[in-house]
């Protein structure tokens, strides 16, 4: 993090916009008198970036004011950002941030902020890779206090260090590489047991064999089956076919009998009619 612009605003010593231009400054150096603001400046920079300071929110303000303001551009990587953030104690107080990054193709701010405070906090300390307390205990000492990290107990120091060294980057991919293997595992886990199931399958081979074989000869003979009773059907269907012929032959021949009979009777009238004229 390189800083660009610093603007304060009623904060502590500083009253109204105080502007502080870094650009193209490498290395300086902050001197005068005792009280005269030159922690004060350390201290706007870090309760810009973290809200926090040597001393409370309300004690910041510049003594009489209501309200504070700072202001922090600086460049990381290559982007420039924009930290803004306000303190009010009047009424119960009111404390605003706002964070963004610069759009060179408008020339402009883009707005970065969070849905709250705590999650717009979450976003810069996420980009500069470490909080207040690793801050202060790694590129900037708080006056009076240049051995806050060897007081601190081992767990704080290794975490701060980690913080400082990016180690959090490592123990992401270590925790992503677990997960990973946690997955294959799970995989593999998973495809052994359908392995196992196939080899169950495949032990059972012969059976399935055996069982096929039998159905297939069971197929085969009810073929077989239904050949000779197709050819029985055909027989019987020629057998009905027949006897339906022949008794359209009785009926015809029934018919005929019939006339027969009828020309008979009338035959045989006309043969007692004639007798009854001969006499």
């Amino acid at each position: 993090m390189i800083p660009q612009k610093l603007v304060l605003e009623n904060f502590m010593c500083y009253r109204g916009p105080v502007t502080l231009d870094f650009r193209g400054v490498r290395l300086a150096c902050l001197s005068g008198d005792n009280g005269h603001g030159k922690s004060a400046i350390l201290d706007a920079i870090t309760w810009a970036l973290w809200g926090k300071a040597r001393a409370r929110d309300d004690e910041l303000i510049h003594l009489g004011l209501q309200e504070m303001r700072v202001e922090l551009e600086f460049l990381l990587g290559h982007n420039r950002y924009r930290v803004i953030r306000m303190r009010s104690k009047a009424g119960r107080g009111r404390s605003e941030l706002q964070f963004q990054v610069w759009d060179p193709k408008r020339s402009t701010f883009h707005p970065l902020t969070g849905s709250s405070i705590t999650k717009t906090q979450a976003r810069i300390n996420s980009l500069l890779r470490m909080d207040y307390e690793t801050f202060i205990n790694s590129a900037f000492l708080l006056q009076g206090r240049a051995n806050e990290f060897t007081t601190k107990q081992p767990a704080e120091r290794k975490r701060i260090l980690g913080e400082i060294l990016g180690l959090e980057l490592y123990d992401r991919l270590e925790q992503r590489a677990k997960d990973k293997i946690r997955a294959k595992e799970n995989e593999e886990a998973t495809l052994s047991g359908h392995l196992e199931r196939i080899e169950a399958e495949l032990r059972k081979e012969p059976e399935y064999t055996a069982q096929f074989q039998e159905a297939k000869q069971r197929v085969e003979e009810v073929q077989e089956q239904l050949k000779v009773a197709e050819g029985e059907y055909e027989r019987v269907v020629e057998r009905l076919r027949e006897l339906e012929a022949k008794g359209r032959e009785l009926e015809e021949a029934r018919m005929r009998l019939k006339e027969e009979e009828e020309e008979i009777q009338r035959l045989e009238k006309q043969m007692a009619s004639s007798r009854e004229r001969l006499r």
